[in-house]
């Protein structure tokens, strides 16, 4: 399983491969709608990637807003689509697990009947 996950401001997530060796941030780029790009390490396994400019661009995300807060990040909304995905041991962005995946599925389900 290689996937990452882009979660919309209206809820609608989609599944997106990184391709090893891809232009992750071309890839971020188009999926996200932006010029730049911004991160939130949610853990040292966790990455949320975000519009930078998100704030003048996009509505808030309130599930991306959710789930930044049930890991600590309580002083700010997100806006915009967000890339969740996996980080390796040298700091790159990668797809997740078959286990994060499933992981992340249901911490996104447990927002959405909240």
């Amino acid at each position: 399983m290689s996937i990452a996950l882009v979660v919309h401001p209206n809820a609608e997530m989609i599944e997106v491969n990184l391709m090893p060796g891809g232009d992750h941030l071309a890839l971020m780029r188009e999926h996200l709608d932006c010029r730049l790009v911004d991160v939130v390490a949610l853990t040292d396994r966790l990455d949320m990637w975000l519009d930078d400019e998100g704030l003048y661009n996009h509505p808030v995300n309130p599930v991306a807003t959710a789930l930044a807060r049930r890991h600590g990040f309580t002083w700010q909304p997100y806006h915009g689509p967000v890339l969740l995905c996996s980080v390796d041991q040298h700091g790159n962005s990668i797809d997740l697990t078959a286990d994060q995946f499933r992981a992340l599925l249901a911490q996104l389900g447990d927002i959405a009947s909240a």
